[in-house]
């Protein structure tokens, strides 16, 4: 490779409903946010001295199916791109861009990008100008592993390679999937780069989880996110600019002011105890006033000194089983209560025995 690149992977081009706006030009706001983010990359690309995008699979959200207004706004965006810096566009589908359970031609989403300045790859292929391996999704792992070796450089250090796949180890607690960075330092590319979990990290070896362009949903808490600037010695990470999911829901992990910082501009979950709607809508307003772009608010009762039943009887918070079924049969005037209750407490006994 004689120049820099950018390489960004999961951007999951979409109109998000949550916490998003139509703006004055009919675009989604945060479809908005993800292709400024694309723009952002290009200029940066262009100032190290580049002209190349790679794009590592899951362009777009909605498998078997992009709304014209995401992909008439994707293809503006790419026009942009080029008619200010000349930047190109290199392409692999990833599972999200695609129909059916493998990469093919006709059931890829990113083909409708195709143009003189995007090439898409459906199919393994090596790019000359950037010595990159570009493999698109694959279902299976085995098969996956096979194109891969298949493609390896023949001499050491040869070539970089771009895929779309879960990497084992990238995000703690997600079970593994058999493609371990060891075993892809050991085919002999100089470098391996994978798309698909939305987590940037770095393995020995030069391996390396791209990580998404962006947050899109609660599911990317505490991931790190944004485009890599790749030189022939060096990775750069550049941290996306557009809000984060955060969840305060655990407030006592943060120290009281940390929270301004933590909350300004992303989008913030917290748990509040609330026994009526004003205690929501309270803590809805400090967040906001924090700065929050987006505020979700989860109400958990407050845990009351009685309890009152739809009998209009009180039973004391905390009472056993025994003593909230006499107290309940007591309020029950047909009958006749000391009896039902004797039984009743008979019956539990009995299962309580089992």
């Amino acid at each position: 490779m004689s120049k820099p690149f950018g390489l960004m992977a999961d951007l999951h081009l979409h109109a998000w409903s949550s916490f998003s706006k139509i703006e004055p030009s009919g675009l989604n706001s945060r479809l908005a946010g993800l292709l400024r983010e694309i723009y952002r990359a290009a200029q940066v690309v262009h100032e190290a001295g580049g002209d190349q995008i790679i794009m590592a699979g899951d362009v777009f959200h909605v498998r078997g199916s992009v709304a014209p207004s995401v992909l008439n706004a994707t293809c503006d965006t790419l026009y942009k791109c080029n008619l200010d810096f000349g930047t190109k566009f290199l392409i692999i589908p990833g599972n999200h861009d695609l129909e059916g359970k493998d990469s093919t031609r006709l059931g890829s989403a990113v083909t409708a990008l195709e143009g003189s300045f995007v090439a898409v790859r459906n199919e393994t292929y090596l790019d000359e100008d950037t010595g990159v391996v570009m493999v698109p999704w694959f279902e299976s792992i085995p098969a996956l592993k096979v194109e891969l070796e298949k493609w390896a450089p023949k001499e050491k250090g040869g070539c970089d390679a771009i895929i779309h796949a879960p990497i084992d180890g990238v995000i703690p607690g997600l079970p593994a999937h058999g493609l371990d960075p060891e075993y892809l330092a050991s085919l002999g590319y100089r470098r391996v780069f994978a798309g698909h979990y939305h987590n940037h990290k770095r393995f020995e070896g030069g391996i390396y989880s791209i990580g998404a362009l962006a947050h899109h949903t609660w599911s990317d808490v505490s991931t790190r996110a944004g485009f890599l600037l790749v030189t022939e010695k060096e990775v750069s990470w550049r941290k996306s600019h557009l809000p984060e999911f955060v969840d305060m829901t655990k407030l006592t992990e943060f120290e009281p002011e940390e929270i301004p910082a933590i909350v300004d501009k992303n989008y913030v979950r917290m748990r509040v105890e609330a026994s009526k709607l004003k205690d929501v809508e309270d803590a809805r307003a400090e967040l906001v006033a924090m700065g929050a772009a987006g505020v979700l608010v989860q109400a958990e009762p407050k845990p009351p000194a009685e309890a009152v039943r739809a009998t209009g009887h009180t039973i004391k918070s905390g009472a056993s089983l025994e003593v909230s079924v006499t107290e309940f049969i007591k309020t029950m005037s047909s009958v006749d209560a000391a009896q039902v209750a004797a039984e009743a407490l008979n019956v539990l006994g009995a299962v309580g025995d089992k």
